[in-house]
């Protein structure tokens, strides 16, 4: 909890979902489509399973239900005589809806993607692609059956149908990459080629990347995190006679005013446990659950006069032994404050 600018390592994982009611649906294919004299195209995803195509959508319907129509984010890239279709989450949003935006956690985001080759293209879709390059080119996402008499032929088929609307999602576009190279570097529209070499190369051993621990990192780490959880008590310690007091008294000892600023935010985390628990170990466990989670409300009464010189002192102590047994894992931490805040400042984190 002392540490609020140290990084921590979290992720969070989309699950399959998707790819389990696709394969449920026995999706083989996909279908284009213009709605006349001006209607917006469709891209319809075809399975044997109805059903299952219908659950399918509806569970992307979800995603659009809670973040928007961005939710979604559908790419073709022509490969050869036919194309690559990945169907993932957005990933902002998918962080959004798991983890939050602009909170104290930023974990890494590991999402799933349904991504299906084609061995053959339909003219429509030279189209679709001409008409997805323009500013505003929103289009229907439906599903629909496919005989397997059909699906089973292989290959590209002018086959007449009807489009069910049933939950139709109107996409805000779509991303159609006629050449390889156009692709952005984050696309999911991977070429068999390309996952093939990249399970020949082996683990890649630059992820996860190694959080940043230069001063300049932790400090803004530091303050996007406590302005995320504890805004209010920042204002009023910023903004108050009593806040000058305080900071005035970390001057004084020689500590710079971020200490002063995280010691109080770490000292009125306790203020919002449901129970004081007797163990220091539970207590300790319970605040870093409230830093992760909580956002102060601005109703909160935030009582600095509560809060003794003592209490600031032993608590700016505490944080600075906890990022130098960090910084230097093997190292002695000296009892008296200023020697503790003066290495701190040797190594560039004062």
């Amino acid at each position: 909890m002392a540490g609020q600018g140290w990084p921590t390592l979290e992720m969070v994982i989309g699950n399959n979902e998707l790819t389990r009611r696709l394969k449920s649906g026995g999706f083989s294919g996909c279908g284009y489509g213009f709605i006349p004299p001006d209607g917006p195209p469709f891209i319809s995803l075809f399975g044997e399973n109805l059903r299952g195509m219908k659950s399918a959508l509806a569970l992307m319907k979800e995603w659009t239900s809670m973040s928007g129509p961005n939710a979604i984010r559908i790419e073709i890239a022509y490969d050869g005589p036919g194309y690559v279709l990945a169907i993932s989450q957005q990933i902002d949003l998918l962080r959004w809806r798991l983890s939050g935006i602009d909170t104290v956690r930023q974990p890494l985001m590991i999402a799933i993607s349904h991504i299906k080759r084609m061995d053959s293209r339909h003219p429509n879709l030279d189209l679709l692609a001409e008409y997805a390059q323009q500013p505003v080119a929103p289009l229907w996402l439906v599903v629909n059956e496919m005989p397997s008499s059909i699906a089973r032929g292989g290959g590209s088929h002018s086959y007449a149908f009807t489009p069910q609307w049933d939950n139709a999602i109107l996409l805000p576009g779509i991303d159609i990459y006629r050449n390889l190279g156009d692709r952005p570097a984050d696309t999911m529209a991977r070429t068999e080629a390309e996952f093939k070499a990249r399970e020949k190369a082996g683990p890649d051993t630059s992820w996860p990347p190694k959080p940043e621990q230069d001063p300049a990192s932790v400090a803004a780490r530091r303050e996007r995190r406590l302005a995320a959880s504890m805004p209010k008590t920042l204002h009023v310690l910023r903004n108050s006679d009593r806040g000058a007091t305080l900071l005035a008294h970390g001057e004084a000892i020689e500590c710079a005013s971020w200490q002063v600023e995280q010691a109080i935010c770490n000292i009125r985390s306790g203020d919002f446990l449901a129970y004081q628990p007797s163990s220091v170990g539970k207590r300790l466990s319970m605040i870093d659950e409230v830093r992760n989670r909580m956002l102060e409300p601005a109703s909160m009464k935030v009582d600095l006069a509560s809060i003794t010189v003592d209490q600031l002192t032993t608590q700016i102590a505490y944080d600075a032994a906890y990022l130098l047994r960090r910084l230097e894992p093997d190292g002695k931490i000296a009892e008296p404050i200023g020697d503790r805040i003066r290495r701190l400042q040797e190594l560039g984190y004062g």
